[in-house]
């Protein structure tokens, strides 16, 4: 008889915005794992998302907007109120993999090779029917498991990249920060001054189940990025438009495809190349329209009273 392995005293924080869809699957995969699972809920949801996660027996908290749509002040605030002195970030969508499994049981069990305080892992996307485990992407790590206090994600601007982790990483040193955006320093400067330990396994990311889910995705972040840039700058000239919504997208296609190497998975990589590149035309088509919408706010006004439209 296989003996159950009892749970461990270790705290998962997920943050989700309508996520009914993944949820259910998603508690059942890690409710033997902890013995603690907080569920951050958006002040935006209107799914069920509450519902599922309180019949799975989770802590439930509830953001009233202060999160102001950025996720991660949601799982700061989920990390700030754990009850265990180990913390893991999941998303509904990811799932651990055996050998990540194992390495933060030993972890939180004490019996780990290396002990620090924040470890970071890396991901395996599935992309509309495949999983892109031949590009860099696998590369890629992030802080998902720390000591509670030991890591904060910065949600002081945009949401996106590495920099959500930068202040956290950077040993409060003048120059941390700096090294920490240059690739090929970022990991030695990680191992040999901050003491973040890379992990072996991998996080499973459903990350585009269909090309569909993928265009939702990049419709929904693409308005937070805009909203973010408009409110750092709401006067760009029209070259850095031009710039915006012609060079940006060409430059990320060819980070993707290139440098991130999904060139590596076939036609499946050229797409999701193309479709990054899509995402950053997005944002910039998205800043435009705030820009005008504020230069010619009384003639929209007047078109919509005139002809009863809402919501120009």
């Amino acid at each position: 008889m296989k003996q159950k392995i009892s749970k461990l005293p270790l705290t998962i924080i997920t943050a989700v915005l309508n996520e009914e869809r993944f949820l259910p699957a998603f508690l059942g995969h890690i409710r033997d794992f902890a013995d603690e699972i907080i569920v951050v809920v958006d002040y935006r949801t209107t799914d069920n998302s509450a519902k599922i996660a309180k019949d799975f027996g989770c802590r439930v908290l509830f953001d009233q907007g202060e999160s102001r749509g950025i996720v991660f002040n949601n799982k700061n605030r989920g990390a700030s109120e754990a009850e265990h002195d180990w913390v893991l970030i999941l998303d509904a969508d990811e799932r651990l993999d055996e050998t990540l499994q194992e390495e933060v049981r030993s972890i939180v069990l004490g019996t780990y090779s290396k002990q620090v305080d924040i470890y970071q892992s890396s991901f395996i996307n599935y992309e509309f029917g495949k999983f892109f485990d031949k590009s860099d992407q696998k590369k890629k790590p992030f802080v998902r498991l720390f000591r509670k206090g030991a890591f904060i994600y910065q949600t002081g601007s945009t949401a996106e990249g590495f920099g959500i982790q930068a202040t956290s990483l950077s040993s409060g040193s003048w120059y941390g920060q700096y090294l920490l955006k240059i690739p090929l320093i970022r990991s030695w400067y990680l191992n040999k001054i901050r003491g973040v330990v890379t992990l072996k396994g991998h996080l499973v990311h459903l990350s585009h189940p269909t090309i569909a889910d993928f265009i939702r995705k990049i419709d929904h972040y693409s308005t937070r990025e805009a909203l973010v840039l408009f409110d750092q700058n709401p006067h760009k000239s029209n070259l850095s438009f031009f710039w915006g919504l012609i060079f940006a997208p060409a430059k990320e296609f060819v980070y993707k495809y290139f440098l991130w190497q999904l060139y590596k998975e076939g036609i499946h990589g050229l797409i999701a190349s193309i479709i990054y590149g899509f995402y950053y035309f997005l944002i910039n088509a998205k800043y435009f329209r705030l820009s005008y919408r504020r230069k010619h706010l009384k003639e929209i006004e007047s078109i919509g009273k005139k002809y009863d439209f809402e919501d120009l």
